[in-house]
């Protein structure tokens, strides 16, 4: 990933669910998964970006990350749809612009 995009991932592991749900909505998400956590009905997502690295969530209730994990697969189908996977410009202070 672009070493200018990646500063702006505040969060790569133990974030919250709506992080992961911001990171889809720009279209940086490309594949995303329930996985369970050592306590009986909490799990987490685990999502794999378009350059191959990888963000988790903390752990939450199950049905809380089967709804976001829904939100998530739905922003990742519209990116693909539009064909926007991983085509996000940064855009500066100074007016200059990067593409991831």
């Amino acid at each position: 990933m672009d070493s200018e995009l990646r500063k702006y991932i505040t969060c790569w592991n133990n974030c919250s669910l709506r992080h992961i749900e911001a990171l889809a909505m720009l279209g940086l998400v490309v594949k995303a998964e329930a996985v369970e956590c050592g306590d009986r009905g909490f799990m987490k997502i685990n999502a794999t970006l378009f350059d191959g690295g990888h963000v988790d969530s903390a752990c939450f209730h199950s049905e809380e990350v089967k709804q976001s994990l829904r939100i998530i697969n739905i922003y990742i189908g519209f990116a693909r749809s539009k064909g926007s996977l991983g085509k996000l410009t940064v855009v500066d202070t100074k007016g200059t612009s990067q593409e991831a």
